[in-house]
């Protein structure tokens, strides 16, 4: 019974300190709306835009620290904003209850100066109502709406043509997000609550789409880490969240709903083994270690509702959310200590241990890129070195190895990497 309680102590300690180490690089920015902001996007850690009800959109140019508000020209709310540059840019709105002067459908906002002026078109057909817009370059672009429909264009805009999309799928659900990996290959996701969740393919610049309904309920949010890897985000109120995830470019897709109560409305990779969701209503985020194999949920900071989530890299991300929220992740030490770690550095790279927590033996996988002694060492919560797994000149490569925590008791332990003057450390949990 001591022994049990004891376990029980321990796990609850854990997911407390899990639902800290999450926030730890988390921080509120002040911004100067009160609107919800339903999208964010970044060009990089300092430059970035977030948009949302009423027609706002609000821009930083200094990494989050100061937001101005834009003059969009309208007042219906923002559905979606994407730049290929730090000047041109589009962004979505629906005009529903047109005046005597405009007709209903979908507002295409364009901007080539940051956005500073916004000018707007209206999509030629009133029955469409498009949801998300992606652009190769200034050019190229996508849409993607309700109905089901996706529409490229070649010439910025002036004209648009309609993507051929599987004859068999025939439920019109409508498209909710597209992205591009490369010229050639695109994902997009959708559906409707209570009727299905549907992903698309295509491999030919856009124009031809292969779809699969692999849910009970939409994907609203998406993130390419591969041209084959590729993970959605989505749920409803019944069911909670939910993913599904390829390996092969669309051609399997592994579905999982992950017990969390709450929409997947934002997805992001922060490295290719970490991924970051964002729960909507359910104040939470959702954190894979494990490229989205597995998933934990912590509490937002501030219990915050946040609808979208971006890291432009490594150490830098964004989310967004109700009532003008904009948090930063900021991530500059190179002495981490996160459960959910991913060290990157020119010279070599070390993936959080996996499983993590673990009983009683974990994988470690690193990359080295530029040959030179290597220290990987593991320490206790003292810092008392407890193993030395690696201490010798490294050839360029990925290594691979074993940590077994036999004859160790349950608790914190640290695994620390050495190169070239660099160092960084990613926290293990071992529950025995």
């Amino acid at each position: 019974m001591k022994n049990n309680s004891a376990r029980i102590l321990l796990i609850l300690l854990m997911m407390i300190s899990c639902n800290l180490c999450a926030q730890e690089y988390w921080s509120r920015k002040p911004t100067p709306v009160n609107q919800d902001l339903q999208n964010c996007f970044f060009i990089n850690g300092n430059t970035g835009w977030a948009a949302g009800d009423s027609g706002t959109v609000i821009r930083t140019t200094d990494g989050g620290n100061n937001w101005e508000l834009q003059n969009t020209g309208t007042d219906y709310n923002i559905q979606d904003i994407y730049f290929i540059n730090s000047s041109t840019g589009w962004a979505l709105a629906w005009n529903i209850f047109p005046d005597s002067n405009s007709f209903q459908g979908t507002i295409i906002l364009k901007t080539t100066n940051g956005g500073d002026i916004w000018t707007s078109s209206m999509y030629p057909d009133t029955n469409s109502f498009m949801k998300s817009v992606f652009f190769k370059d200034a050019q190229n672009g996508y849409l993607g709406g309700v109905p089901s429909s996706i529409v490229y264009t070649t010439n910025s805009g002036q004209s648009w043509n309609k993507s051929q999309i599987d004859s068999n799928l025939s439920l019109l659900l409508p498209v909710l997000k597209i992205k591009f990996f490369d010229n050639n290959t695109g994902y997009a996701c959708g559906g409707f609550r209570d009727i299905g969740g549907i992903v698309w393919v295509t491999t030919n610049t856009g124009l031809n789409w292969t779809g699969t309904v692999v849910a009970p309920e939409p994907f609203f949010d998406m993130d390419i880490i591969f041209s084959n890897k590729v993970i959605m985000s989505g749920g409803d109120l019944e069911f909670g969240s939910s993913i599904a995830r390829t390996t092969n470019t669309g051609m399997n897709w592994f579905y999982d709903t992950l017990g969390v109560f709450g929409l997947a409305t934002g997805i992001s990779f922060r490295t290719p083994a970490e991924v970051w969701m964002t729960g909507s209503y359910s104040q939470k985020f959702l954190i894979s270690s494990d490229s989205g194999n597995s998933w934990n949920s912590v509490y937002t900071p501030d219990s915050a509702a946040l609808f979208d989530i971006e890291f432009p890299d490594t150490n830098t991300g964004y989310a967004c959310g109700e009532k003008g929220s904009v948090y930063k992740y900021d991530r500059t030490s190179t002495f981490v200590t996160s459960e959910y770690s991913y060290i990157d550095f020119s010279t070599f790279r070390l993936q959080q241990n996996f499983p993590n927590p673990f009983n009683p033996v974990t994988e470690i996988r690193y990359e080295i890129e530029k040959a030179g002694y290597i220290s990987l060492k593991v320490y206790d919560m003292k810092g008392s070195e407890i193993k030395t797994l690696r201490n010798e000149y490294m050839t360029p490569g990925v290594y691979k190895e074993y940590f077994s925590g036999n004859n160790l008791p349950s608790g914190v332990y640290f695994l620390r990497i050495e190169n070239g003057g660099k160092s960084g450390t990613v926290k293990m949990i071992l529950i025995r």
